[in-house]
């Protein structure tokens, strides 16, 4: 029987989590950007130095890349293949709350936590799109998850050793993806938790096998960066990390220390009006139970120290989210299940999601007819439409019938059901009308270019141009983006355009040995930037009639 419901979660996982995630086209800068990374060093075979169209890009390590490189391999070279990765990485964090949870409290509980994970919008919006932030969410979690199994109390020696390593192994891997990050997280949950139990030698004896483990798994490659790029570890330290986190310069993404508040009430969006139910639920469990403590310190500490540092992306506090599911999940379980208080939080909440649900779908469907005020879907993407409707109404209709039943656990299990629909909808009704601004590669993978040809592009949409048409020897025009430090190396020098001047000279270069030049960029790039000194051309396609609104390919 067992056997026969573990075999049912793995295809409903697989069902609503997995298979449909390669439904959307890959958003740009992001999600070309890493697909391009991970294509090239399938392409070169080099697995050490990360290289975008061609020359260094060292602004993250490369566990990311080969995982994604990974699964190109397994799968081609395509959106689900990207996903993949981060997907895997978003049900590893839902398995390690439900373990950790079903070893401190009830399983009905740690089925809840896992249910609220997965259902959080931020959670499952980053998870089902190519980035490295919900694979730094799983090492870290996982990384927090073993630290924990390690010191509790009746863990055996041999065991809580091996429990420490592991952790430290997780660490280098999350090291491995974005940095010094995977160091500081960890350290700003455990040493606080350490100092509540009271625990304060073991903040100087613990950390040491995990340090071992840190140094097993990254060591190999950070000695081979360092022989292959001798300036890699100077631009990652001093500008990806020092600049970014205390402000040496001007960081990137600086925001106010309340950024992430908004963004944590967004990313809880449908579970909000049920907190202060969960905060009374765990009014008596939370100094008690350990997990629960534990939890706290790896939700608030982390939240903080995000919220001092200087640059600022709603993404980064997404290893928030695993321990503060435990804490919801603990206390609403409490509340609801234990002491069976009103539910008047839940009521609340379904009736307020249903009706903006239904409200969306009378919107949705008066613009459907009227394209007013914009049309969101055009007349041939009807289906899409019907999707969004259905789901909707799924949805709605669940919350709804949660109200009549009696028994709390079918209440909570009907919100998060309806909710699954929208899981799989999601990834099948993007608006071409997006596509055309967010997802060039689309546009361009109609524009054929020759394999010869040399090719010209702008800071968007280069790594489109690179990942579409599998080069990584394109010219940048003007704007050296974000390649700009792999730009000023000697070798990669020429490959910058400054100015009209050098576009001129390239052309005359490449027409001087038989060769076609192909132009990428905005639309507006070319009709209103430089439309007074651009070399003549001819307009291969646009995304949007010529208009500045979409992009382009021009030949010389």
């Amino acid at each position: 029987m067992k056997n026969k419901w573990f075999l049912l979660a793995l295809c409903a996982v697989a069902l609503f989590f997995i298979l449909p995630i390669g439904g959307r086209p890959l958003m740009a800068p992001d999600e070309t950007r890493y697909a391009e990374i991970a294509r090239e060093m399938i392409e070169s075979g080099d697995w050490v130095s990360p290289k975008l169209n061609g020359v260094r890009y060292f602004e993250k390590p490369p566990m990311g890349y080969w995982l994604w490189a990974a699964s190109m391999k397994l799968f081609g070279e395509n959106s689900f293949a990207l996903r993949l990765p981060g997907m895997l990485a978003t049900l590893g964090c839902a398995l390690l709350i439900y373990l950790l949870s079903l070893r401190c409290l009830e399983r009905k509980t740690a089925l809840f936590a896992t249910a609220i994970f997965l259902t959080l919008p931020l959670v499952f919006v980053l998870g089902s799109v190519g980035i490295l932030d919900p694979i730094l969410t799983f090492f870290l979690t996982a990384t927090n998850a073993f630290f924990f199994l390690a010191i509790e109390e009746n863990c055996p020696r041999k065991k809580k050793w091996f429990y420490l390593f592991l952790s430290g192994l997780l660490c280098g891997c999350a090291f491995l993806t974005k940095g010094f990050l995977a160091f500081a997280v960890p350290a700003v949950s455990i040493v606080p938790y350490l100092v509540w139990e009271k625990r304060w030698k073991e903040i100087l004896t613990l950390p040491w096998l995990p340090l071992l483990g840190v140094i097993v798994i990254s060591a190999p490659w950070a000695i081979a960066v360092h022989r292959a790029e001798p300036d890699y570890w100077n631009y990652f330290v001093f500008v990806e990390h020092l600049n970014r986190f205390f402000g040496q310069e001007k960081a990137q993404h600086s925001e106010s220390f309340f950024y992430f508040v908004p963004v944590l009430l967004l990313g809880l969006l449908q579970w909000i009006i049920m907190l202060p139910d969960a905060v009374l639920g765990l009014r008596k469990s939370i100094f008690s139970n350990k997990l629960l403590k534990y939890s706290l310190c790896c939700f608030v500490m982390p939240f903080l120290f995000f919220s001092c540092s200087s640059g600022k992306l709603a993404t980064y506090i997404l290893p928030c989210f695993a321990p503060l599911s435990i804490l919801i999940a603990a206390g609403l379980s409490e509340r609801f299940f234990t002491e069976r208080k009103s539910m008047l939080s839940f009521k609340i909440t379904a009736i307020l999601f249903s009706s903006v649900l239904i409200l969306g779908v009378i919107a949705l469907t008066v613009n459907q007819f009227t394209a007013w005020p914009v049309g969101l879907y055009a007349s041939h993407e009807f289906l899409k439409y019907i999707l969004v409707v259905l789901a909707a109404l799924v949805w709605a209709e669940c919350m709804l019938y949660a109200l009549k039943t009696n028994t709390p656990e079918r209440k909570i299990a009907l919100y998060l059901y309806g909710f699954l629909y929208t899981v799989i909808c999601s990834h099948f009704v993007f608006p071409d009308i997006v596509s055309e601004r967010k997802a060039p590669s689309e546009f361009l993978a109609t524009v054929p270019v020759p394999k010869d040809a040399a090719l010209v592009t702008f800071r968007r949409p280069f790594q489109d141009v690179c990942w579409v048409y599998k080069r990584a020897d394109a010219y940048m025009f003007v704007s050296r983006g974000e390649i700009d430090y792999g730009l000023k190396y000697p070798e990669a020098e020429h490959r910058h355009l400054p100015d009209v001047a050098a576009l001129r000279e390239l052309i005359r270069r490449e027409k001087e040995k038989g060769k076609e030049i192909y132009f990428v960029s905005r639309t507006d790039v070319v009709t209103e930037d430089y439309k007074d000194t651009f070399p003549p051309y001819e307009w291969r396609k646009s995304s949007a009639g010529n208009s500045p609104d979409g992009y382009s390919v021009v030949k010389f």
